[in-house]
């Protein structure tokens, strides 16, 4: 069952926004099932697309996704979020700088 909502997902992909990113993502790490390195390339690559429109939440819940995973989100993706955090760094509550720089310490960035 997985699987076909992984597959139906990676086709509809185009029209997830952060939330669904962050919530898909998280899903993944709260089953602690990883994701298939398709669905993570295309989820990667949308929340590039979308970062102009992520919130802290989402930031900090990507992030504690992929680092629960033991997934190296990649090089565009921490770029880009991380100009978000800089952005929108009075926007954090305690929880997400937490989650945010627990993420960061356990990807060794």
């Amino acid at each position: 069952m997985l699987r076909d909502l992984e597959k139906r997902s990676l086709c509809v992909l185009d029209n997830f926004n952060p939330q669904a990113i962050a919530n898909t993502l998280w899903a993944f790490a709260k089953l602690g099932l990883l994701p298939s390195e398709v669905m993570v390339v295309g989820l990667t690559a949308r929340a590039v697309e979308v970062r102009g429109d992520i919130n802290p939440h989402h930031i900090s819940s990507m992030l504690w996704a992929f680092a629960t995973l033991g997934l190296q989100p990649s090089k565009a993706l921490i770029a880009g979020l991380t100009a978000q955090v800089l952005v929108k760094r009075n926007d954090f509550e305690a929880q997400g700088i937490a989650n945010t720089l627990w993420a960061f310490a356990k990807m060794g960035l």
